[in-house]
Protein backbone atom coordinates (compact mmCIF):
# COMPACT_ATOMS: atom_id res chain seq x y z
CA UNK A 1 0.00 0.00 0.00
CA UNK A 2 1.45 3.37 -1.02
CA UNK A 3 2.18 5.76 1.84
CA UNK A 4 0.72 9.25 1.51
CA UNK A 5 2.61 12.24 2.93
CA UNK A 6 0.25 15.11 3.71
CA UNK A 7 1.70 18.60 3.64
CA UNK A 8 0.67 20.53 6.76
CA UNK A 9 2.07 23.89 7.82
CA UNK A 10 3.88 23.87 11.14
CA UNK A 11 5.46 26.44 13.40
CA UNK A 12 8.82 25.42 11.87
CA UNK A 13 7.75 26.44 8.38
CA UNK A 14 8.26 22.91 6.93
CA UNK A 15 6.09 19.79 6.77
CA UNK A 16 5.25 17.16 9.32
CA UNK A 17 6.56 13.73 8.29
CA UNK A 18 4.64 10.52 8.86
CA UNK A 19 5.22 9.37 12.40
CA UNK A 20 6.82 6.03 11.39
CA UNK A 21 9.71 7.94 9.77
CA UNK A 22 10.59 9.81 13.01
CA UNK A 23 12.03 8.46 16.26
CA UNK A 24 9.70 9.00 19.24
CA UNK A 25 12.05 11.56 20.88
CA UNK A 26 12.04 13.79 17.80
CA UNK A 27 8.25 13.61 17.64
CA UNK A 28 8.07 14.91 21.20
CA UNK A 29 10.54 17.74 20.53
CA UNK A 30 8.71 18.89 17.39
CA UNK A 31 5.33 18.74 19.11
CA UNK A 32 6.67 20.76 22.04
CA UNK A 33 8.10 23.42 19.75
CA UNK A 34 4.80 23.54 17.81
CA UNK A 35 2.75 24.17 20.96
CA UNK A 36 5.25 26.71 22.30
CA UNK A 37 5.14 28.59 19.02
CA UNK A 38 1.36 28.79 19.09
CA UNK A 39 1.42 30.01 22.68
CA UNK A 40 3.94 32.77 21.96
CA UNK A 41 1.98 33.83 18.90
CA UNK A 42 -1.21 34.15 20.98
CA UNK A 43 0.64 36.24 23.57
CA UNK A 44 1.96 38.58 20.90
CA UNK A 45 -1.51 38.99 19.39
CA UNK A 46 -3.03 39.72 22.80
CA UNK A 47 -0.34 42.29 23.55
CA UNK A 48 -0.90 43.92 20.19
CA UNK A 49 -4.64 44.22 20.89
CA UNK A 50 -3.95 45.74 24.31
CA UNK A 51 -1.69 48.35 22.71
CA UNK A 52 -4.35 49.50 20.27
CA UNK A 53 -5.82 52.88 21.09
CA UNK A 54 -9.36 52.79 22.39
CA UNK A 55 -11.86 55.53 23.11
CA UNK A 56 -9.94 58.69 22.36
CA UNK A 57 -6.45 57.26 22.66
CA UNK A 58 -6.97 55.41 25.92
CA UNK A 59 -5.14 52.09 26.20
CA UNK A 60 -7.41 49.04 26.08
CA UNK A 61 -7.74 47.47 29.53
CA UNK A 62 -6.27 43.95 29.66
CA UNK A 63 -5.90 43.13 33.34
CA UNK A 64 -7.91 42.95 36.56
CA UNK A 65 -9.60 45.88 38.18
CA UNK A 66 -7.95 47.54 41.10
CA UNK A 67 -9.89 47.52 44.34
CA UNK A 68 -10.64 51.20 43.95
CA UNK A 69 -12.45 50.74 40.66
CA UNK A 70 -14.37 47.60 41.51
CA UNK A 71 -16.37 49.00 44.39
CA UNK A 72 -19.17 50.03 42.07
CA UNK A 73 -19.98 50.55 38.44
CA UNK A 74 -22.54 53.28 38.85
CA UNK A 75 -22.09 57.02 38.80
CA UNK A 76 -20.38 58.77 41.69
CA UNK A 77 -22.55 59.83 44.60
CA UNK A 78 -21.90 60.53 48.26
CA UNK A 79 -24.64 58.01 49.08
CA UNK A 80 -23.59 55.52 46.43
CA UNK A 81 -23.37 51.77 46.81
CA UNK A 82 -20.58 51.18 49.32
CA UNK A 83 -21.03 47.44 49.56
CA UNK A 84 -19.19 46.07 46.55
CA UNK A 85 -16.41 43.60 47.27
CA UNK A 86 -12.95 45.00 46.43
CA UNK A 87 -11.71 41.59 45.30
CA UNK A 88 -14.01 41.60 42.28
CA UNK A 89 -12.25 40.82 39.02
CA UNK A 90 -13.08 42.22 35.63
CA UNK A 91 -16.79 41.71 34.96
CA UNK A 92 -17.19 43.73 31.80
CA UNK A 93 -15.07 44.60 28.79
CA UNK A 94 -16.16 48.20 29.23
CA UNK A 95 -13.60 50.53 30.74
CA UNK A 96 -14.54 53.49 32.89
CA UNK A 97 -14.46 55.94 30.00
CA UNK A 98 -16.87 53.81 27.96
CA UNK A 99 -19.20 53.52 30.94
CA UNK A 100 -19.19 57.26 31.49
CA UNK A 101 -19.89 57.89 27.81
CA UNK A 102 -22.83 55.47 27.83
CA UNK A 103 -24.25 57.01 31.02
CA UNK A 104 -23.62 60.65 30.08
CA UNK A 105 -27.21 61.29 28.98
CA UNK A 106 -28.75 59.04 31.65
CA UNK A 107 -31.12 60.92 33.99
CA UNK A 108 -30.11 61.91 37.50
CA UNK A 109 -31.47 59.19 39.79
CA UNK A 110 -29.95 60.51 43.02
CA UNK A 111 -33.37 61.02 44.65
CA UNK A 112 -34.32 57.34 44.24
CA UNK A 113 -32.99 54.22 45.92
CA UNK A 114 -33.55 51.03 43.93
CA UNK A 115 -34.11 47.95 46.10
CA UNK A 116 -33.87 44.72 44.09
CA UNK A 117 -35.09 41.41 45.51
CA UNK A 118 -33.67 38.07 44.42
CA UNK A 119 -32.96 34.57 45.79
CA UNK A 120 -29.76 32.62 46.29
CA UNK A 121 -30.90 30.03 43.76
CA UNK A 122 -31.22 32.64 40.99
CA UNK A 123 -28.97 35.57 41.91
CA UNK A 124 -26.06 34.57 39.68
CA UNK A 125 -28.38 34.14 36.71
CA UNK A 126 -30.26 37.43 37.06
CA UNK A 127 -28.12 40.10 38.69
CA UNK A 128 -25.09 40.23 36.35
CA UNK A 129 -27.04 41.53 33.36
CA UNK A 130 -28.75 44.13 35.54
CA UNK A 131 -25.34 45.28 36.78
CA UNK A 132 -23.98 45.48 33.23
CA UNK A 133 -26.89 47.52 31.87
CA UNK A 134 -28.94 50.20 33.63
CA UNK A 135 -27.43 49.74 37.09
CA UNK A 136 -24.06 50.95 35.82
CA UNK A 137 -25.72 54.38 35.48
CA UNK A 138 -28.01 54.35 38.54
CA UNK A 139 -26.83 56.41 41.52
CA UNK A 140 -27.54 53.88 44.26
CA UNK A 141 -29.12 50.49 44.77
CA UNK A 142 -29.33 47.59 47.21
CA UNK A 143 -29.68 43.85 46.58
CA UNK A 144 -31.64 41.66 49.01
CA UNK A 145 -31.99 37.89 48.99
CA UNK A 146 -32.47 34.92 51.29
CA UNK A 147 -28.72 34.56 51.82
CA UNK A 148 -25.74 36.89 51.89
CA UNK A 149 -23.67 36.49 48.73
CA UNK A 150 -21.24 38.34 46.50
CA UNK A 151 -22.32 38.60 42.86
CA UNK A 152 -19.90 40.26 40.45
CA UNK A 153 -18.33 42.04 43.40
CA UNK A 154 -21.62 43.39 44.73
CA UNK A 155 -23.00 42.58 48.15
CA UNK A 156 -26.33 40.76 48.22
CA UNK A 157 -27.83 41.07 51.69
CA UNK A 158 -29.73 38.47 53.67
CA UNK A 159 -33.20 39.91 54.24
CA UNK A 160 -34.32 37.07 56.51
CA UNK A 161 -31.70 36.95 59.27
CA UNK A 162 -33.91 39.12 61.49
CA UNK A 163 -37.10 37.06 61.10
CA UNK A 164 -38.34 35.88 64.49
CA UNK A 165 -36.53 32.73 65.60
CA UNK A 166 -39.89 31.16 66.44
CA UNK A 167 -40.79 31.43 62.75
CA UNK A 168 -37.37 30.92 61.19
CA UNK A 169 -36.41 27.80 63.16
CA UNK A 170 -39.72 25.92 63.26
CA UNK A 171 -41.29 26.61 59.86
CA UNK A 172 -40.79 24.30 56.87
CA UNK A 173 -40.87 27.38 54.64
CA UNK A 174 -37.32 27.98 55.89
CA UNK A 175 -35.91 24.55 54.96
CA UNK A 176 -34.21 25.95 51.85
CA UNK A 177 -32.91 28.91 53.87
CA UNK A 178 -31.10 26.64 56.33
CA UNK A 179 -29.87 24.30 53.58
CA UNK A 180 -28.39 27.20 51.61
CA UNK A 181 -26.53 28.56 54.64
CA UNK A 182 -25.12 25.12 55.47
CA UNK A 183 -24.04 24.42 51.89
CA UNK A 184 -20.30 23.74 51.52
CA UNK A 185 -20.47 23.52 47.72
CA UNK A 186 -22.26 25.51 45.04
CA UNK A 187 -25.97 26.12 45.65
CA UNK A 188 -27.01 24.14 42.57
CA UNK A 189 -25.31 21.05 43.99
CA UNK A 190 -26.84 21.47 47.44
CA UNK A 191 -30.32 22.04 45.99
CA UNK A 192 -30.20 19.10 43.58
CA UNK A 193 -33.19 16.82 44.02
CA UNK A 194 -35.32 19.47 45.73
CA UNK A 195 -38.21 21.45 44.28
CA UNK A 196 -36.23 24.67 44.48
CA UNK A 197 -38.78 26.75 42.60
CA UNK A 198 -41.56 25.94 45.05
CA UNK A 199 -39.31 26.19 48.09
CA UNK A 200 -37.99 29.59 46.99
CA UNK A 201 -41.55 30.79 46.40
CA UNK A 202 -42.64 29.67 49.88
CA UNK A 203 -39.71 31.53 51.44
CA UNK A 204 -39.98 34.67 49.34
CA UNK A 205 -43.05 36.08 51.11
CA UNK A 206 -41.06 36.78 54.30
CA UNK A 207 -38.66 39.18 52.55
CA UNK A 208 -40.64 42.27 51.60
CA UNK A 209 -41.35 43.91 54.95
CA UNK A 210 -37.93 43.02 56.37
CA UNK A 211 -36.02 44.39 53.41
CA UNK A 212 -38.05 47.62 53.52
CA UNK A 213 -37.25 48.02 57.22
CA UNK A 214 -33.55 47.25 56.69
CA UNK A 215 -33.40 49.62 53.73
CA UNK A 216 -34.85 52.56 55.65
CA UNK A 217 -32.61 51.89 58.65
CA UNK A 218 -29.52 51.98 56.45
CA UNK A 219 -30.49 54.69 53.95
CA UNK A 220 -33.30 56.87 55.33
CA UNK A 221 -32.73 60.02 53.27
CA UNK A 222 -34.10 59.20 49.82
CA UNK A 223 -37.20 60.82 48.38
CA UNK A 224 -38.35 57.57 46.78
CA UNK A 225 -37.80 53.85 47.31
CA UNK A 226 -38.32 51.65 44.26
CA UNK A 227 -38.85 47.96 45.09
CA UNK A 228 -38.49 45.48 42.22
CA UNK A 229 -37.62 41.85 41.51
CA UNK A 230 -34.36 40.82 39.87
CA UNK A 231 -36.25 39.93 36.68
CA UNK A 232 -37.83 43.39 36.45
CA UNK A 233 -36.60 46.01 34.00
CA UNK A 234 -36.79 49.66 35.10
CA UNK A 235 -36.91 52.38 32.42
CA UNK A 236 -35.35 55.28 34.32
CA UNK A 237 -35.81 57.94 31.59
CA UNK A 238 -39.54 57.25 31.96
CA UNK A 239 -39.58 57.06 35.75
CA UNK A 240 -37.78 60.29 36.60
CA UNK A 241 -40.15 62.70 34.77
CA UNK A 242 -43.04 60.97 36.55
CA UNK A 243 -41.48 61.54 39.97
CA UNK A 244 -41.08 65.22 39.08
CA UNK A 245 -44.90 65.39 39.15
CA UNK A 246 -45.14 63.80 42.61
CA UNK A 247 -44.39 65.08 46.10
CA UNK A 248 -42.27 62.68 48.14
CA UNK A 249 -43.46 64.41 51.31
CA UNK A 250 -46.92 63.04 50.65
CA UNK A 251 -47.64 59.42 51.52
CA UNK A 252 -47.50 57.62 48.20
CA UNK A 253 -47.50 53.88 47.50
CA UNK A 254 -47.71 53.34 43.74
CA UNK A 255 -48.18 49.93 42.13
CA UNK A 256 -49.92 47.76 39.59
CA UNK A 257 -52.93 46.70 41.62
CA UNK A 258 -53.68 43.05 42.29
CA UNK A 259 -55.99 41.55 44.90
CA UNK A 260 -55.98 38.93 47.63
CA UNK A 261 -59.44 38.40 49.14
CA UNK A 262 -60.52 41.80 47.78
CA UNK A 263 -57.58 43.58 49.44
CA UNK A 264 -55.54 45.63 46.92
CA UNK A 265 -51.75 45.55 46.79
CA UNK A 266 -48.96 46.54 44.44
CA UNK A 267 -47.78 43.55 42.44
CA UNK A 268 -44.14 42.97 43.39
CA UNK A 269 -42.93 41.84 39.98
CA UNK A 270 -44.26 45.05 38.44
CA UNK A 271 -42.41 46.99 41.10
CA UNK A 272 -43.84 49.47 43.58
CA UNK A 273 -42.76 52.96 44.62
CA UNK A 274 -42.96 54.19 48.21
CA UNK A 275 -42.40 57.85 49.08
CA UNK A 276 -40.19 59.19 51.85
CA UNK A 277 -43.27 60.25 53.82
CA UNK A 278 -44.80 56.76 53.74
CA UNK A 279 -41.53 55.00 54.63
CA UNK A 280 -40.86 57.49 57.43
CA UNK A 281 -44.31 56.99 58.93
CA UNK A 282 -43.87 53.23 58.90
CA UNK A 283 -40.30 52.89 60.17
CA UNK A 284 -38.75 56.02 61.70
CA UNK A 285 -38.37 55.76 65.47
CA UNK A 286 -40.11 52.39 65.52
CA UNK A 287 -38.32 49.10 66.13
CA UNK A 288 -39.40 45.57 65.26
CA UNK A 289 -42.03 46.59 62.72
CA UNK A 290 -41.28 43.64 60.43
CA UNK A 291 -41.21 41.18 63.33
CA UNK A 292 -44.77 42.14 64.25
CA UNK A 293 -45.85 40.61 60.95
CA UNK A 294 -43.72 37.45 60.82
CA UNK A 295 -46.33 35.15 62.37
CA UNK A 296 -49.08 36.65 60.21
CA UNK A 297 -47.12 36.02 57.01
CA UNK A 298 -46.88 32.27 57.66
CA UNK A 299 -50.53 31.99 56.65
CA UNK A 300 -50.38 34.33 53.64
CA UNK A 301 -49.55 33.80 49.99
CA UNK A 302 -47.19 36.55 49.06
CA UNK A 303 -44.77 39.14 50.32
CA UNK A 304 -46.04 41.98 48.15
CA UNK A 305 -49.52 41.49 49.60
CA UNK A 306 -48.09 41.29 53.13
CA UNK A 307 -46.19 44.57 52.65
CA UNK A 308 -49.33 46.34 51.42
CA UNK A 309 -51.42 44.97 54.29
CA UNK A 310 -48.82 45.95 56.88
CA UNK A 311 -48.32 49.43 55.37
CA UNK A 312 -52.05 50.04 55.39
CA UNK A 313 -52.42 48.88 58.99
CA UNK A 314 -49.35 50.75 60.24
CA UNK A 315 -49.90 54.03 58.35
CA UNK A 316 -53.31 53.99 56.66
CA UNK A 317 -51.64 54.27 53.24
CA UNK A 318 -53.19 52.28 50.38
CA UNK A 319 -51.89 51.43 46.94
CA UNK A 320 -52.53 53.86 44.05
CA UNK A 321 -53.23 52.18 40.71
CA UNK A 322 -50.31 52.80 38.36
CA UNK A 323 -50.91 50.23 35.61
CA UNK A 324 -49.93 50.09 32.77
CA UNK A 325 -46.95 52.31 33.61
CA UNK A 326 -45.89 49.83 36.28
CA UNK A 327 -46.37 46.61 34.37
CA UNK A 328 -46.15 42.88 34.98
CA UNK A 329 -45.69 42.03 31.31
CA UNK A 330 -42.75 42.39 28.92
CA UNK A 331 -42.47 43.29 25.20
CA UNK A 332 -43.43 39.82 23.93
CA UNK A 333 -46.42 39.41 26.28
CA UNK A 334 -47.78 42.96 26.54
CA UNK A 335 -51.37 43.35 25.25
CA UNK A 336 -50.93 46.19 22.75
CA UNK A 337 -54.15 48.13 22.26
CA UNK A 338 -56.07 51.23 23.27
CA UNK A 339 -55.39 50.76 27.01
CA UNK A 340 -51.69 50.05 26.47
CA UNK A 341 -50.27 52.10 23.62
CA UNK A 342 -49.46 55.79 24.19
CA UNK A 343 -49.07 55.27 27.94
CA UNK A 344 -45.54 55.52 29.39
CA UNK A 345 -43.98 52.33 30.72
CA UNK A 346 -41.56 52.25 33.65
CA UNK A 347 -41.32 48.55 34.54
CA UNK A 348 -41.55 45.19 32.81
CA UNK A 349 -41.53 41.82 34.58
CA UNK A 350 -40.25 38.31 33.79
CA UNK A 351 -37.52 39.69 31.55
CA UNK A 352 -34.66 37.26 31.05
CA UNK A 353 -31.05 38.48 30.70
CA UNK A 354 -31.29 38.55 26.89
CA UNK A 355 -34.41 40.71 27.06
CA UNK A 356 -32.84 43.04 29.64
CA UNK A 357 -29.95 43.61 27.25
CA UNK A 358 -32.30 44.18 24.29
CA UNK A 359 -34.44 46.76 26.09
CA UNK A 360 -31.32 48.49 27.40
CA UNK A 361 -29.95 48.68 23.84
CA UNK A 362 -33.21 50.33 22.76
CA UNK A 363 -32.83 52.96 25.48
CA UNK A 364 -29.16 53.54 24.68
CA UNK A 365 -30.02 54.02 21.00
CA UNK A 366 -32.49 56.75 21.99
CA UNK A 367 -29.78 58.39 24.12
CA UNK A 368 -32.26 58.31 27.04
CA UNK A 369 -33.80 61.40 25.47
CA UNK A 370 -37.49 60.73 26.10
CA UNK A 371 -39.86 58.58 28.15
CA UNK A 372 -40.59 55.18 26.67
CA UNK A 373 -44.16 54.54 25.57
CA UNK A 374 -45.69 51.09 25.21
CA UNK A 375 -46.03 51.85 21.51
CA UNK A 376 -42.24 52.07 21.23
CA UNK A 377 -41.90 48.47 22.40
CA UNK A 378 -44.38 47.29 19.77
CA UNK A 379 -42.39 48.92 16.97
CA UNK A 380 -39.05 47.68 18.31
CA UNK A 381 -39.95 44.10 19.21
CA UNK A 382 -43.24 42.99 17.64
CA UNK A 383 -43.96 44.78 14.37
CA UNK A 384 -41.25 43.12 12.29
CA UNK A 385 -42.20 39.67 13.61
CA UNK A 386 -45.90 39.94 12.84
CA UNK A 387 -47.14 37.20 10.51
CA UNK A 388 -50.52 35.62 9.67
CA UNK A 389 -49.95 32.17 11.21
CA UNK A 390 -47.56 30.45 13.60
CA UNK A 391 -47.73 26.76 14.42
CA UNK A 392 -46.53 25.47 17.79
CA UNK A 393 -47.13 28.94 19.20
CA UNK A 394 -49.33 30.46 21.90
CA UNK A 395 -50.14 34.13 21.26
CA UNK A 396 -51.98 34.42 24.59
CA UNK A 397 -55.37 35.27 23.09
CA UNK A 398 -57.81 35.47 25.99
CA UNK A 399 -60.50 38.11 25.45
CA UNK A 400 -63.14 35.48 24.74
CA UNK A 401 -63.32 31.86 23.65
CA UNK A 402 -65.59 29.33 21.97
CA UNK A 403 -65.95 25.64 22.76
CA UNK A 404 -68.44 22.80 22.83
CA UNK A 405 -68.68 21.94 26.52
CA UNK A 406 -70.38 18.61 25.80
CA UNK A 407 -67.60 17.41 23.47
CA UNK A 408 -64.84 17.30 26.06
CA UNK A 409 -64.29 17.67 29.80
CA UNK A 410 -63.00 21.23 30.03
CA UNK A 411 -61.84 22.95 33.20
CA UNK A 412 -64.17 25.23 35.11
CA UNK A 413 -62.17 28.31 34.08
CA UNK A 414 -62.27 27.31 30.40
CA UNK A 415 -66.03 26.87 30.49
CA UNK A 416 -66.47 30.14 32.40
CA UNK A 417 -64.44 32.10 29.84
CA UNK A 418 -66.42 30.76 26.87
CA UNK A 419 -68.79 33.21 25.26
CA UNK A 420 -72.43 32.68 26.18
CA UNK A 421 -75.65 33.92 24.70
CA UNK A 422 -76.45 34.55 21.06
CA UNK A 423 -73.69 33.52 18.65
CA UNK A 424 -73.39 34.07 14.93
CA UNK A 425 -73.22 31.08 12.60
CA UNK A 426 -69.45 31.46 12.26
CA UNK A 427 -69.00 31.82 16.02
CA UNK A 428 -70.95 28.59 16.58
CA UNK A 429 -68.45 26.78 14.33
CA UNK A 430 -65.30 28.46 15.70
CA UNK A 431 -64.34 25.51 17.93
CA UNK A 432 -64.33 22.97 15.08
CA UNK A 433 -60.91 23.73 13.57
CA UNK A 434 -58.16 26.30 13.23
CA UNK A 435 -59.63 27.51 9.92
CA UNK A 436 -63.09 27.83 11.45
CA UNK A 437 -61.53 29.81 14.29
CA UNK A 438 -59.84 32.14 11.77
CA UNK A 439 -63.08 32.73 9.86
CA UNK A 440 -64.94 33.51 13.08
CA UNK A 441 -62.27 35.99 14.13
CA UNK A 442 -62.44 37.64 10.73
CA UNK A 443 -66.18 38.11 11.19
CA UNK A 444 -65.79 39.97 14.50
CA UNK A 445 -64.57 43.53 13.96
CA UNK A 446 -62.71 43.78 17.27
CA UNK A 447 -60.78 40.51 16.84
CA UNK A 448 -57.13 41.05 15.88
CA UNK A 449 -55.72 37.63 16.73
CA UNK A 450 -56.83 34.10 17.60
CA UNK A 451 -55.54 30.82 18.99
CA UNK A 452 -56.76 27.23 18.58
CA UNK A 453 -56.07 24.11 20.65
CA UNK A 454 -58.07 21.17 21.97
CA UNK A 455 -61.36 22.36 20.50
CA UNK A 456 -61.05 25.83 22.04
CA UNK A 457 -60.95 28.89 19.80
CA UNK A 458 -59.80 32.02 21.64
CA UNK A 459 -60.01 35.62 20.40
CA UNK A 460 -58.22 38.76 21.49
CA UNK A 461 -58.90 42.44 20.85
CA UNK A 462 -55.29 43.33 21.69
CA UNK A 463 -52.07 42.33 19.94
CA UNK A 464 -49.75 39.96 21.77
CA UNK A 465 -46.72 38.16 20.39
CA UNK A 466 -46.67 35.28 22.85
CA UNK A 467 -44.21 32.41 22.88
CA UNK A 468 -43.34 29.14 21.13
CA UNK A 469 -44.65 25.88 22.51
CA UNK A 470 -43.19 22.40 22.43
CA UNK A 471 -44.22 20.56 19.23
CA UNK A 472 -46.65 17.72 19.78
CA UNK A 473 -46.10 14.20 18.50
CA UNK A 474 -47.73 13.69 15.07
CA UNK A 475 -50.46 11.50 16.52
CA UNK A 476 -51.42 14.26 19.00
CA UNK A 477 -51.13 17.30 16.74
CA UNK A 478 -54.76 17.47 15.65
CA UNK A 479 -55.99 17.93 19.22
CA UNK A 480 -53.13 19.38 21.23
CA UNK A 481 -51.00 21.50 18.90
CA UNK A 482 -50.96 25.23 19.68
CA UNK A 483 -51.79 27.25 16.56
CA UNK A 484 -51.96 31.04 16.49
CA UNK A 485 -53.05 33.59 13.93
CA UNK A 486 -53.10 37.37 13.52
CA UNK A 487 -55.22 39.67 11.37
CA UNK A 488 -52.15 41.46 10.03
CA UNK A 489 -53.88 44.04 7.81
CA UNK A 490 -56.37 44.86 10.56
CA UNK A 491 -53.51 45.37 13.01
CA UNK A 492 -51.49 47.51 10.59
CA UNK A 493 -54.49 49.74 9.95
CA UNK A 494 -55.10 50.18 13.68
CA UNK A 495 -51.45 51.06 14.31
CA UNK A 496 -51.43 53.69 11.56
CA UNK A 497 -54.58 55.27 12.96
CA UNK A 498 -53.26 55.45 16.55
CA UNK A 499 -49.52 55.91 16.17
CA UNK A 500 -49.50 59.66 16.77
CA UNK A 501 -49.45 60.01 20.55
CA UNK A 502 -48.69 63.71 20.63
CA UNK A 503 -46.00 65.37 22.73
CA UNK A 504 -47.55 65.17 26.19
CA UNK A 505 -46.83 62.06 28.25
CA UNK A 506 -49.64 61.27 30.68
CA UNK A 507 -48.73 59.36 33.83
CA UNK A 508 -51.29 57.37 35.85
CA UNK A 509 -50.92 59.33 39.10
CA UNK A 510 -49.86 62.89 39.87
CA UNK A 511 -50.25 65.12 42.88
CA UNK A 512 -53.39 67.20 42.71
CA UNK A 513 -55.62 64.41 41.44
CA UNK A 514 -55.85 61.15 39.54
CA UNK A 515 -55.30 60.98 35.81
CA UNK A 516 -57.69 58.54 34.20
Amino acid sequence: MRAVMEKKPSSLGGHILPRHLLPPRRVIIIATLFVAGLFLTCLRLAAARCDESHGGGQRRYCGFRSSSSSSSSSSSSSRHNDDAFPAAAVFSEKNEQERQQECAAFPDTSRVLLVMKTGASEAYARLPTQILTSLQCVSDYLFYSDMQQSVAGHLVRDSLDTVLASVRLTNKDFDIYHRQRACDADQAACNKGYDVGQEAWNLDKYKNIHMAEKTYAQKPDYDWYMFVDADTYVAWPTLMPWLDQLDAEKKHYLGSVAYVANFPFGHGGSGYLVSQAAMRHMFRGRSGVANRWDEYITGQCCGDFAFSYALNNETGVGVEQSWPTLNGEKPYTLPYGARAWCQPIVTMHHVNPEEVAEIWSLEVASNFSHPMRIRDLYHAFIERKLRPVRNDWDNLSETTSYLNASAYHYSESEVKQAKKGELSALERMAHLSFEDCRRACQSVASCVQYHFRNGICSFSDTVRHGKPTKPEKPEHEAQWQHRSGWMVKRIENWVRAHDDCGQEVTYPVKDGGWLT
